[in-house]
């Protein structure tokens, strides 16, 4: 009952942000817009977010290695593509990374080495698209946009943080002796094996700089899906505005209070490009032209989950 009403209100926010962005808009230049678009620009959106999961299924793969779950990466670049799939079709935005922990106990048997892999390379990925945003706040700084500093400021050294209580020993064990004493006990010890998973972790210092780095490439290709999908509309703000505020836009859509982050995410990208002096109805299409590349793109996962069932699970390295 919570989670049909949980999904109800996500419908409503969704509809409502929406429908309230489209009654600000001409409806008719906006269609003009996407039908006179170049294709072959929008192919290139579709192929930099398809190269973009190939990336981030390399770096989830060897998240997965650190924790010795050693699966062969045509299984996790099938696994990663089928999670982004399920994002993109469930009511929610972590629905593929559930899927993808759970391929990861049908394959490996284990679950906690799994989930800290998953949740690894969700935090990298804000982490890196942060950094990112805030290095080019610089290029196009203006004091109308400060705001932007001000709210990704706290969310990047609130990962730090995060990151740094799941890498440090004493800070962990503390947790964990507190959910011991107040918590169910079936939930306390699924958190303190986690917890000993993601502490794996500390002394991989030179993977999780190599990975950081990796990442920024991945949420780079996921910028220029958005760059790529302007250029097919005629829509020319400079790459520079595109890293500095399609981060933005992600990070507000990933919050749970949407479905899928729609209508928060057009509603961001149109506010912010729009400020910029791009023409509203130009930024709403290019943000629904974004949103369609990736999701063109994750249908190969779509075509991976149907082919998998017929096949049995693969083995892992060390068979």
């Amino acid at each position: 009952m919570r989670r049909a009403a949980s999904t109800a209100l996500k419908l409503l926010v969704s509809t409502g942000l929406v429908v309230l962005l489209l009654q600000q808009m001409d409806l008719r230049s906006v269609h003009e817009a996407l039908i006179s678009m170049t294709s072959a620009w929008f192919g290139v959106a579709v192929l930099l977010f398809a190269g973009s999961n190939v990336l981030g299924a390399a770096q989830w793969h060897a998240l997965l290695r650190a924790q010795g779950i050693c699966l062969p990466f045509r299984a996790a670049l099938t696994s990663y593509f089928v999670g982004v799939f399920f994002n993109n079709l469930l009511l929610g935005n972590i629905g593929g990374d559930a899927i993808r922990v759970l391929d990861i106990r049908r394959m490996s048997g284990q679950a906690s080495g799994g989930v800290a892999a998953t949740l690894m390379d969700r935090f990298i990925g804000l982490l890196s698209t942060c950094t990112l945003a805030l290095a080019a706040y610089p290029m196009i700084a203006d004091p109308r946009r400060a705001w932007l500093v001000s709210a990704l400021v706290p969310v990047w050294l609130g990962l730090v943080a995060f990151l740094a209580m799941g890498l440090s020993r004493r800070l962990g064990a503390g947790v964990e002796s507190a959910l011991a004493r107040f918590a169910p006990a079936r939930i306390a010890d699924a958190c303190g094996s986690l917890r000993r998973s993601i502490v794996v972790y500390r002394d991989r210092g030179a993977l999780l700089v190599g990975l950081f780095a990796l990442s920024s490439v991945v949420q780079l290709c996921r910028i220029l899906v958005y760059w790529a999908a302007g250029l097919a509309l005629g829509l020319m703000p400079g790459l520079i505005y595109y890293i500095c505020f399609q981060p933005v836009a992600a990070i507000l859509a990933a919050l749970p209070i949407s479905v899928g982050g729609v209508g928060i995410r057009e509603s961001a990208l149109v506010a912010l490009f729009s400020g910029a002096g791009a023409e509203r109805e130009l930024s709403l299409a290019m943000s629904v032209l974004g949103y369609l590349a990736g999701i063109v793109a994750s249908l190969l996962g779509g075509v991976a989950f149907v082919a998998r069932r017929r096949l049995p699970p693969p083995p892992s390295e060390s068979d």
